[in-house]
């Protein structure tokens, strides 16, 4: 991953939110290898969609 990247940011709704980190999670799950680099951008964003879905039910009082 590089560093000077430009950064987007998204608006969507819990389900679709849900359904993200799902496919991503199961994307990093079944790697099949190549790139390291990409195995690094699939974890960070599992880490940051996890992260998202947490501060989500923590405002919404749903933990």
């Amino acid at each position: 991953m590089e560093d000077n990247q430009m950064i987007t940011t998204i608006s969507v709704e819990m389900d679709a939110l849900r359904l993200l980190h799902r496919a991503v999670s199961e994307a990093y799950a079944n790697w099949p290898g190549g790139d390291a680099n990409e195995q690094a951008c699939l974890l960070n964003m599992k880490t940051q969609l996890y992260s998202a879905l947490m501060d989500h039910l923590l405002e919404s009082g749903s933990i």
